[in-house]
């Protein structure tokens, strides 16, 4: 056997590129050929012109090899994306993710709407016990305005954790419609609007830092708490920061450049990790960056958002409470959820007419 043989044999023995990697793959290619021809992706393809496409034909014969070995690169701004590698910490996980969403700006056009669908599992506990229900959530946001945003959940399976079968549950089927300014708080519920934060993630932190030690201190007032340490006063800050990261993180309606920024800016703390596997709502596995953060009386709350291994796409948020019980901490699931569309359509449902409030608005 010579040398080209045994490399042949080498290659022949290696596993395929996962589906996920090829398909990203031939859309890179598809932008460079089209950015080939001068930026005129009517032009067929098949038509080189001149010898600007046999330069670019080295970029495709590259792409082609990454893909055997089962890695892509994607470029965003100054920096290029490794898929289908590992990522060193949550820090690069995190950063990566960022560039990732920074291209993946969906803006509607006049008369259309920014469309989201989602499964989301939320929880649940009163005096009959605890449990969990998964909900079809839909949206519908006119030209990025949220506040007219329209909301479609339907409901599906209750799974009882502790206790008897909860009586205050939607049955599975039922389908409830939100209307804009219809539920006090709505999605955001945050000491500050996510439309005011910088593009720069150091900048986006600070000033997240800074709103949330103002509404510490103001609900501190509020409670008449005078006597808190600075330690605990440190230690509510935090924990408004990362919550209100996360919540802009995994909201269905926060702008793919913010989340961007939000990303870059939850790589900058301390707490954050990296859990290998992790899976979510919708049954899909992925790479996980966790943020867990002390709570008072000694308990505690995590984070984690869900990011497709080999594209660091976002998938996905799951949450945990650590629950101080008999001197131990239980954990408990709290909401999770997984994205599923992201597309811009042509138009939103009517709201039937017999539409009432929703159950848990």
């Amino acid at each position: 056997m010579n040398e080209l043989e045994a490399i042949k044999g080498h290659h022949d023995s290696l596993p395929g590129p996962a589906p996920e990697v090829t398909s990203r793959a031939w859309a890179l290619l598809t932008e460079e050929a089209e950015r080939a021809e001068g930026g005129h992706p009517e032009r067929p393809l098949g038509r080189p012109r001149g010898r600007r496409w046999v330069v670019r034909a080295g970029v495709a014969v590259g792409l082609a090899a990454a893909v055997t070995a089962g890695m892509i690169f994607v470029r965003g701004g100054d920096e290029s994306v490794p898929f289908g590698t590992a990522p060193a910490g949550a820090a690069e996980l995190l950063r990566h993710a960022a560039t990732v969403a920074a291209r993946e700006e969906v803006q509607p056009g006049p008369g259309q709407f920014l469309y989201v669908e989602q499964k989301d599992v939320t929880f649940a506990s009163d005096s009959e016990g605890e449990y969990t229900q998964d909900v079809r959530r839909e949206v519908w946001m006119p030209g990025g305005d949220p506040g007219k945003a329209l909301t479609r959940s339907t409901y599906g399976r209750t799974t009882v954790i502790s206790g008897g079968h909860p009586e205050h549950v939607q049955a599975p089927g039922t389908v409830e419609y939100q209307r804009a300014g219809q539920c006090r708080g709505g999605f955001s519920g945050l000491p500050f609007q996510a439309a005011d934060l910088p593009g720069d993630p150091d900048r986006a932190l600070a000033k997240v830092r800074q709103e949330a030690e103002t509404f510490v201190r103001s609900d501190q007032r509020r409670r008449g708490e005078a006597g808190l340490s600075r330690k605990e006063i440190d230690m509510r800050v935090e924990k408004v920061v990362a919550s209100s990261l996360l919540r802009l993180a995994q909201n269905p309606l926060t702008p793919s450049r913010t989340r961007a920024t939000v990303f870059g800016a939850l790589s900058k703390l301390a707490t954050v990790t990296v859990v290998p596997d992790l899976t979510d709502p919708a049954g899909r596995h992925g790479v996980g960056a966790s943020i867990k953060f002390e709570t008072p009386g000694g308990g505690w709350e995590r984070g984690e958002l869900i990011f497709e291994p080999a594209t660091y796409r976002f998938l996905g948020y799951r949450s945990w409470i650590g629950q101080p019980e008999g001197g131990q901490v239980r954990e408990i699931p709290g909401a999770s959820t997984a994205m599923l569309t992201v597309k811009v359509v042509d138009s939103m449902p009517e709201v039937p007419k017999d539409a009432g409030k929703p159950m848990f608005c």
